[in-house]
């Protein structure tokens, strides 16, 4: 009787711990199943967002930001309007993306850069990416050039802030960094447009001698 118990017992535990190895295959299956078909889904994502993106830039290039609707971008990319809403809610939100992007650690300075190499790191970074920026820096889009304007105050105005504040200590800073902030806007715009016969430093060069020209030869007022 106590062999046949201890018997039973044996095939009992053999019996438990091939079913534990069974599910265990199957749960490892099923995982498997489940981590590539979120592979494929994140891959099938990540094509319709670069389709709608790309869609979107060529239309800012062909159209221009304000007349491209969101049908445009859908029939160009050639996903359903559910889809597009599924990734972007309107295309304010593309744009807001594409500018996240064209910011994301630019304006970040190494503390071994001088002035001049930053500011020509900027100008070049601009000119790789001028089919995601010309339009918009031509077309003075607004919602572009405030968040440039807020990148700019904020790193390349306080370069050159104390030597302007001395000449000119009569006049709001605010001006001051306006005049700033649009200067290099401009100078940006004139290079891309018209100047591209010049080098990232050359143009780097005028921008940092017209400032200087302000500053050492301050009007009498």
């Amino acid at each position: 009787m106590g062999i046949y118990i201890l018997l039973s017992f044996v095939l009992s535990n053999k019996i438990q711990r091939k079913d534990r190895s069974k599910r265990s295959v199957l749960f490892s299956s099923e995982q498997f199943v489940s981590s590539v078909y979120m592979l494929k889904r994140d891959r099938r994502v990540n094509k319709t967002k670069k389709a709608i993106y790309q869609a979107f830039l060529q239309l800012l290039n062909d159209k221009g930001y304000d007349a491209t609707t969101v049908q445009n971008i859908i029939d160009l990319a050639d996903v359903g309007r559910s889809t597009f809403y599924c990734h972007y809610e309107s295309k304010e939100l593309l744009l807001d993306e594409l500018c996240r992007y064209l910011f994301h650690h630019l304006f970040e300075r190494e503390e071994h850069l001088t002035t001049e190499d930053y500011l020509a790191h900027i100008f070049l970074h601009f000119q790789k990416n001028q089919d995601h920026v010309t339009s918009l820096l031509f077309s003075k889009n607004d919602y572009f050039l405030r968040q440039l304007h807020k990148e700019l105050e904020h790193h390349v105005y306080p370069m050159v802030t104390d030597d302007l504040q001395e000449a000119y200590p009569n006049i709001p800073a605010s001006y001051l960094q306006h005049f700033v902030v649009t200067n290099f806007i401009e100078t940006l715009t004139w290079w891309l447009k018209k100047g591209q016969t010049y080098t990232e430093d050359q143009v780097v060069r005028f921008y940092l001698e017209v400032m200087e020209m302000t500053y050492t030869t301050p009007l009498d007022i």
